[in-house]
Protein backbone atom coordinates (compact mmCIF):
# COMPACT_ATOMS: atom_id res chain seq x y z
CA UNK A 1 0.00 0.00 0.00
CA UNK A 2 2.78 2.29 1.04
CA UNK A 3 4.44 1.56 -2.71
CA UNK A 4 1.55 2.27 -4.66
CA UNK A 5 1.48 5.98 -2.92
CA UNK A 6 4.59 6.50 -3.45
CA UNK A 7 4.61 5.87 -7.42
CA UNK A 8 1.39 7.54 -7.56
CA UNK A 9 2.89 10.62 -5.75
CA UNK A 10 6.03 10.43 -8.11
CA UNK A 11 3.86 10.10 -11.32
CA UNK A 12 1.94 13.05 -9.80
CA UNK A 13 4.86 15.19 -9.30
CA UNK A 14 6.40 13.85 -13.03
CA UNK A 15 3.14 15.18 -14.31
CA UNK A 16 3.04 18.77 -12.45
CA UNK A 17 6.51 19.11 -13.83
CA UNK A 18 5.69 18.42 -17.49
CA UNK A 19 2.72 20.76 -17.22
CA UNK A 20 4.61 23.22 -15.58
CA UNK A 21 7.32 23.09 -18.64
CA UNK A 22 4.42 22.91 -21.44
CA UNK A 23 2.78 25.99 -19.87
CA UNK A 24 6.85 28.00 -19.60
CA UNK A 25 7.14 27.40 -23.17
CA UNK A 26 3.86 28.57 -23.99
CA UNK A 27 4.10 32.15 -22.04
CA UNK A 28 8.18 32.34 -22.50
CA UNK A 29 8.51 33.58 -26.20
CA UNK A 30 11.41 32.06 -27.94
CA UNK A 31 14.27 34.84 -28.43
CA UNK A 32 14.03 35.99 -31.79
CA UNK A 33 17.16 36.32 -34.32
CA UNK A 34 18.32 39.76 -34.43
CA UNK A 35 17.66 41.53 -37.26
CA UNK A 36 20.01 42.68 -40.20
CA UNK A 37 20.02 46.55 -40.51
CA UNK A 38 21.02 47.44 -44.74
CA UNK A 39 21.67 50.55 -46.26
CA UNK A 40 22.03 50.28 -49.86
CA UNK A 41 22.08 52.61 -52.73
CA UNK A 42 18.66 54.31 -53.83
CA UNK A 43 18.42 52.25 -57.05
CA UNK A 44 18.59 49.09 -55.55
CA UNK A 45 15.66 49.28 -53.62
CA UNK A 46 13.58 46.78 -55.80
CA UNK A 47 16.02 44.20 -56.85
CA UNK A 48 17.40 43.81 -52.83
CA UNK A 49 13.91 43.50 -51.55
CA UNK A 50 13.43 40.84 -53.90
CA UNK A 51 16.76 39.80 -52.54
CA UNK A 52 15.29 39.77 -49.00
CA UNK A 53 12.40 38.27 -49.75
CA UNK A 54 14.36 35.50 -50.97
CA UNK A 55 16.96 35.34 -47.87
CA UNK A 56 13.52 34.83 -45.70
CA UNK A 57 12.97 31.64 -47.73
CA UNK A 58 16.83 29.94 -45.74
CA UNK A 59 16.49 32.08 -42.86
CA UNK A 60 13.03 32.87 -41.65
CA UNK A 61 14.17 33.60 -38.51
CA UNK A 62 15.87 36.83 -39.84
CA UNK A 63 14.44 40.27 -40.27
CA UNK A 64 16.48 42.26 -42.87
CA UNK A 65 15.32 46.03 -42.82
CA UNK A 66 16.78 48.34 -45.29
CA UNK A 67 17.43 52.08 -45.84
CA UNK A 68 17.35 53.31 -49.46
CA UNK A 69 19.20 55.81 -50.19
CA UNK A 70 21.75 57.92 -51.82
CA UNK A 71 25.21 56.75 -51.12
CA UNK A 72 26.71 59.56 -49.23
CA UNK A 73 24.07 60.29 -47.51
CA UNK A 74 24.33 56.44 -46.45
CA UNK A 75 28.25 57.03 -45.89
CA UNK A 76 27.28 60.11 -43.68
CA UNK A 77 25.02 58.31 -41.56
CA UNK A 78 27.41 55.35 -41.07
CA UNK A 79 30.13 57.65 -40.40
CA UNK A 80 27.92 59.83 -38.01
CA UNK A 81 27.89 55.79 -35.61
CA UNK A 82 24.07 54.86 -37.53
CA UNK A 83 23.49 51.31 -36.73
CA UNK A 84 24.09 49.96 -40.45
CA UNK A 85 25.59 45.93 -40.48
CA UNK A 86 25.72 45.81 -44.43
CA UNK A 87 25.96 49.11 -46.78
CA UNK A 88 26.81 48.67 -50.76
CA UNK A 89 27.75 51.63 -52.09
CA UNK A 90 26.52 52.67 -55.66
CA UNK A 91 30.68 53.71 -55.92
CA UNK A 92 34.17 53.14 -54.24
CA UNK A 93 34.22 56.15 -53.11
CA UNK A 94 31.57 56.68 -50.39
CA UNK A 95 33.00 53.13 -49.37
CA UNK A 96 36.40 54.25 -49.22
CA UNK A 97 35.13 57.04 -47.01
CA UNK A 98 33.18 54.23 -44.66
CA UNK A 99 36.35 52.30 -44.47
CA UNK A 100 38.56 55.00 -43.55
CA UNK A 101 36.95 55.47 -40.14
CA UNK A 102 37.30 51.99 -39.70
CA UNK A 103 33.63 51.04 -39.55
CA UNK A 104 34.43 48.23 -42.24
CA UNK A 105 34.24 44.63 -40.99
CA UNK A 106 38.14 43.61 -42.07
CA UNK A 107 37.96 40.73 -45.01
CA UNK A 108 34.48 41.49 -45.80
CA UNK A 109 34.50 44.06 -48.22
CA UNK A 110 33.67 42.67 -52.09
CA UNK A 111 32.88 44.08 -55.18
CA UNK A 112 28.94 42.72 -55.46
CA UNK A 113 27.91 43.81 -59.10
CA UNK A 114 28.19 46.32 -62.06
CA UNK A 115 26.35 48.45 -64.25
CA UNK A 116 25.84 50.86 -66.55
CA UNK A 117 24.99 54.46 -67.22
CA UNK A 118 22.39 55.51 -69.82
CA UNK A 119 20.80 58.76 -71.08
CA UNK A 120 16.67 58.38 -71.03
CA UNK A 121 13.88 60.64 -72.25
CA UNK A 122 10.65 60.14 -72.02
CA UNK A 123 8.61 57.74 -73.48
CA UNK A 124 6.28 59.41 -75.71
CA UNK A 125 8.12 59.40 -79.12
CA UNK A 126 8.48 63.28 -78.90
CA UNK A 127 12.28 63.51 -77.79
CA UNK A 128 14.76 65.51 -80.24
CA UNK A 129 17.29 64.13 -78.13
CA UNK A 130 18.95 60.64 -79.16
CA UNK A 131 22.88 60.61 -78.00
CA UNK A 132 24.92 62.17 -75.03
CA UNK A 133 26.47 65.03 -77.17
CA UNK A 134 22.62 66.06 -77.94
CA UNK A 135 22.58 67.87 -74.62
CA UNK A 136 25.09 70.19 -75.46
CA UNK A 137 22.78 72.09 -77.94
CA UNK A 138 19.25 73.86 -78.41
CA UNK A 139 17.57 70.39 -78.15
CA UNK A 140 18.02 70.42 -74.43
CA UNK A 141 16.04 73.14 -72.89
CA UNK A 142 16.54 74.99 -69.79
CA UNK A 143 16.22 73.30 -66.57
CA UNK A 144 15.82 70.33 -69.26
CA UNK A 145 18.36 67.80 -67.63
CA UNK A 146 17.95 65.70 -64.38
CA UNK A 147 20.92 64.34 -62.55
CA UNK A 148 21.73 62.96 -59.51
CA UNK A 149 23.85 65.50 -57.24
CA UNK A 150 26.99 64.57 -57.64
CA UNK A 151 28.33 65.40 -54.15
CA UNK A 152 25.98 62.35 -53.17
CA UNK A 153 24.73 60.51 -56.05
CA UNK A 154 27.35 58.32 -57.44
CA UNK A 155 25.20 58.11 -60.57
CA UNK A 156 25.53 62.52 -60.48
CA UNK A 157 29.14 62.30 -60.49
CA UNK A 158 29.35 59.61 -63.42
CA UNK A 159 26.93 62.13 -65.20
CA UNK A 160 29.60 64.41 -64.45
CA UNK A 161 32.55 62.73 -65.92
CA UNK A 162 30.89 61.69 -69.20
CA UNK A 163 30.31 65.62 -69.73
CA UNK A 164 33.52 66.62 -68.89
CA UNK A 165 34.73 63.90 -71.22
CA UNK A 166 32.70 65.01 -73.74
CA UNK A 167 33.75 68.49 -73.50
CA UNK A 168 30.07 69.95 -72.76
CA UNK A 169 30.36 70.58 -69.24
CA UNK A 170 29.51 74.49 -69.53
CA UNK A 171 26.44 74.24 -72.08
CA UNK A 172 25.00 71.82 -69.90
CA UNK A 173 25.10 73.54 -66.74
CA UNK A 174 22.55 75.98 -66.98
CA UNK A 175 20.32 73.42 -67.99
CA UNK A 176 21.07 71.20 -64.81
CA UNK A 177 18.05 69.95 -62.03
CA UNK A 178 19.90 68.06 -59.20
CA UNK A 179 18.29 65.33 -57.94
CA UNK A 180 18.52 63.65 -54.47
CA UNK A 181 19.00 59.86 -55.52
CA UNK A 182 18.76 58.45 -59.10
CA UNK A 183 14.97 57.24 -58.39
CA UNK A 184 14.22 60.85 -58.39
CA UNK A 185 15.47 61.25 -61.80
CA UNK A 186 13.73 58.85 -62.89
CA UNK A 187 10.46 60.44 -61.71
CA UNK A 188 11.09 63.36 -63.45
CA UNK A 189 11.53 62.24 -66.62
CA UNK A 190 8.79 59.74 -66.70
CA UNK A 191 6.27 62.39 -65.65
CA UNK A 192 7.93 64.85 -68.66
CA UNK A 193 9.12 67.21 -65.52
CA UNK A 194 12.61 67.34 -67.94
CA UNK A 195 13.66 66.70 -70.82
CA UNK A 196 16.06 64.00 -70.42
CA UNK A 197 18.07 62.53 -67.49
CA UNK A 198 20.98 60.20 -66.98
CA UNK A 199 20.35 56.99 -64.67
CA UNK A 200 21.69 53.73 -64.23
CA UNK A 201 20.70 50.94 -67.07
CA UNK A 202 18.80 49.14 -64.39
CA UNK A 203 16.83 52.19 -62.93
CA UNK A 204 15.53 52.97 -66.58
CA UNK A 205 14.58 49.07 -67.10
CA UNK A 206 12.17 49.20 -64.48
CA UNK A 207 9.83 52.21 -65.69
CA UNK A 208 10.58 51.42 -69.70
CA UNK A 209 6.95 51.61 -70.39
CA UNK A 210 7.28 55.57 -69.23
CA UNK A 211 11.24 56.16 -70.40
CA UNK A 212 12.61 55.32 -73.28
CA UNK A 213 16.99 54.72 -73.12
CA UNK A 214 18.24 56.46 -76.04
CA UNK A 215 22.35 56.00 -75.51
CA UNK A 216 24.54 54.46 -73.38
CA UNK A 217 27.60 56.40 -71.95
CA UNK A 218 30.27 56.14 -74.66
CA UNK A 219 33.47 54.00 -73.65
CA UNK A 220 35.70 55.42 -71.62
CA UNK A 221 34.18 58.27 -70.79
CA UNK A 222 33.67 58.05 -66.82
CA UNK A 223 34.99 55.59 -64.22
CA UNK A 224 33.54 52.13 -63.87
CA UNK A 225 30.02 51.54 -61.97
CA UNK A 226 31.32 48.93 -59.36
CA UNK A 227 28.75 48.60 -56.45
CA UNK A 228 31.62 47.56 -53.53
CA UNK A 229 29.44 45.26 -50.32
CA UNK A 230 31.06 45.04 -46.71
CA UNK A 231 29.96 43.82 -43.40
CA UNK A 232 29.63 47.27 -41.11
CA UNK A 233 30.65 47.58 -37.57
CA UNK A 234 28.09 50.81 -36.46
CA UNK A 235 25.80 47.72 -35.68
CA UNK A 236 25.72 44.71 -33.77
CA UNK A 237 25.06 42.07 -35.56
CA UNK A 238 28.41 41.27 -37.69
CA UNK A 239 27.22 37.80 -38.01
CA UNK A 240 23.87 38.39 -39.19
CA UNK A 241 25.68 40.97 -41.60
CA UNK A 242 28.73 38.36 -42.69
CA UNK A 243 25.09 35.23 -43.48
CA UNK A 244 23.18 38.28 -45.25
CA UNK A 245 26.19 39.23 -47.95
CA UNK A 246 27.52 35.72 -48.29
CA UNK A 247 23.47 34.89 -49.47
CA UNK A 248 24.15 37.93 -51.97
CA UNK A 249 27.33 36.63 -53.55
CA UNK A 250 24.93 33.26 -53.72
CA UNK A 251 23.99 31.70 -57.59
CA UNK A 252 20.62 31.92 -56.15
CA UNK A 253 21.06 35.77 -55.73
CA UNK A 254 22.98 35.80 -58.68
CA UNK A 255 19.78 35.31 -60.67
CA UNK A 256 17.47 38.03 -58.68
CA UNK A 257 20.63 40.57 -59.85
CA UNK A 258 20.49 39.39 -63.34
CA UNK A 259 16.81 39.80 -63.87
CA UNK A 260 17.20 43.52 -62.82
CA UNK A 261 19.90 44.12 -65.59
CA UNK A 262 22.98 44.04 -63.00
CA UNK A 263 26.15 42.46 -64.19
CA UNK A 264 27.93 40.46 -61.01
CA UNK A 265 31.70 40.98 -60.43
CA UNK A 266 34.51 38.59 -60.73
CA UNK A 267 36.52 38.78 -58.08
CA UNK A 268 40.73 38.44 -58.77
Amino acid sequence: MIRLTLTTELKMKRLLLFVLIVFCCSVIPVQAAKPVYLAAGAGLKDCLNEQIIQYKKIAPEVTVIPNYEASGKLQEQINNGAPVDVFISANQEKMDLVEKKNFLLKGTRKNLVANKIVLIVPANGKSPIHCFNCLGTDKLKNKGLAIGDPKVVPAGKYATEIFDSLEITDKITPKVVFAQNVRAVLTYVAQSEVDAGVVYLTDAMIMKDKVEVVAEAPNGSHSPVIFPAAVVTTGDNPDGGKAFLQFLFSPEAEKVFKKFGYEMVAED
